[in-house]
């Protein structure tokens, strides 16, 4: 059964935001960018040139997280797995401290993996979570 979040971004292809599967939710990878296109957490220069902020990224995709599990009656506390895609490892650092400001040492099994880059040249993390469904 998919299960289409209301309001949501729609995705870039045929694919559902969340997917429940007997006692899990799996839901797609999700990254800063917003309704209008943009990707939350990027600054451009005059020149056109872009500084990302992996922080302000990873906030972003959070509460998207967040409000994706609460439509669905679920929480951060139900979420098993999460995996973290980052477009540069030298991010690993800023996006590891904000990781621990929303999870504790007890929270989630974690992988982060090193990716050569993401849809969008302005993603420079996502996360795919999987969490425990409601009753």
């Amino acid at each position: 059964m998919n299960a289409a979040v209301p309001g949501a971004i729609k995705p870039l292809a045929n694919y559902p935001d969340l997917r429940r599967a007997g006692g899990l939710l799996f839901l797609s990878g999700m990254s800063a960018r917003q309704a209008d296109g943009t990707i939350a957490g990027t600054a451009r220069a005059a020149d056109g040139q872009a500084t990302y902020d992996v922080a302000e990224q990873l906030r972003v995709i959070l509460r998207k997280i967040g409000e994706t599990l609460a439509r669905n009656g679920g929480s951060f506390g139900d979420i098993v797995d999460v995996t973290v895609f980052l477009t540069d490892m030298r991010h690993y650092r800023a996006m590891n401290d904000e990781y621990n400001m929303w999870f504790a040492a007890d929270g989630p099994a974690r992988t982060t993996v090193g990716v050569n880059e993401l849809p969008h040249p302005d993603m420079v993390v996502e996360l795919k979570v999987v969490a425990r469904a409601p009753a």
